[in-house]
């Protein structure tokens, strides 16, 4: 498959790579808040986006971790990293790298694990 080919069915070195993401806080208040700071400083300043929603004291979403050449990895330890430093995060679990585009999801149980 030809490299323009290859970009516009997001494959190859173009395939985009997610994880799933399940937080759980230790509070119930203050939930638009904490999305919005997790937005803003966990996944944007990594360069990163996500999707889904939540309520109260849990949150689960998708986040997209953009090609093998953005480094995936270290946009993942970021992301925990920033976790591991709130306060009001009880737990969080985060699943297996998956492509966005073709790739099988597999829905990460309630497990926590930190």
């Amino acid at each position: 498959m030809k490299k323009r080919l290859r970009k516009k069915a997001h494959r190859g070195e173009f395939t985009e790579w997610g994880r799933q993401l399940f937080i759980i806080r230790n509070r119930k208040d203050g939930f638009d808040e904490f999305v919005d700071t997790f937005i803003d400083e966990a996944i944007v300043a990594n360069g990163c986006c996500c999707g889904g929603g939540g309520e109260e004291d849990k949150l689960n979403v998708i986040v997209e971790l953009g090609c093998r050449s953005n480094n995936p990895d270290a946009r993942v330890k970021a992301i925990t990293a920033w976790l591991d430093a709130q306060p009001d995060v009880q737990s969080w679990n985060i699943g297996e790298e998956f492509d966005l585009w073709y790739g099988d999801f597999e829905d990460i149980d309630d497990d926590i694990r930190r």
